[in-house]
């Protein structure tokens, strides 16, 4: 990615991944439109890797754990290269408590955000969406 000119957006959106179920789960950053849908376990789908001439700034990430002891994790594929960088690990979550990551993490062009729990999860965040297309 470029030098950003001054021009573009910068918009403010969320993600909700349902019912996470002992699975790896991309984040669906809903291109240009800002309509990502609520993904299902697993997810795969909608626009997982960092488009063109766009930054993501995550916020935030919130687990809400509907089984004991279930670990949660995040890591950014490289630019899609298939290289995982770990970018954190929780300890075991309860049941029907939270699991809140509130530091900031920035994804450039082609990054790939997984987000994986061990038992099931409801997974949600925001994130700024600076497109300098």
């Amino acid at each position: 990615m470029g030098i950003p000119s001054g021009s573009g957006s910068e918009v403010l959106r969320n993600f909700a991944i349902n019912a996470n179920n002992a699975a790896t789960a991309k984040v669906d950053f809903g291109g240009t439109t800002g309509t990502g849908s609520v993904r299902s376990s697993g997810n795969t789908a909608g626009v997982v890797a960092v488009p063109t001439n766009v930054i993501i700034t995550i916020l935030n990430i919130t687990f809400n754990a509907s089984s004991n002891n279930t670990n949660v994790s995040a890591t950014v594929d490289w630019q899609g290269s298939g290289t995982d960088i770990q970018i954190f690990t929780s300890p075991p979550v309860d049941d029907n408590t939270t699991f809140v990551y509130n530091d900031k993490i920035v994804l450039r062009e082609g990054d790939v955000l997984k987000l994986n729990t061990q038992g099931q999860c409801d997974i949600s965040g925001c994130f700024i969406y600076h497109d300098f297309t």
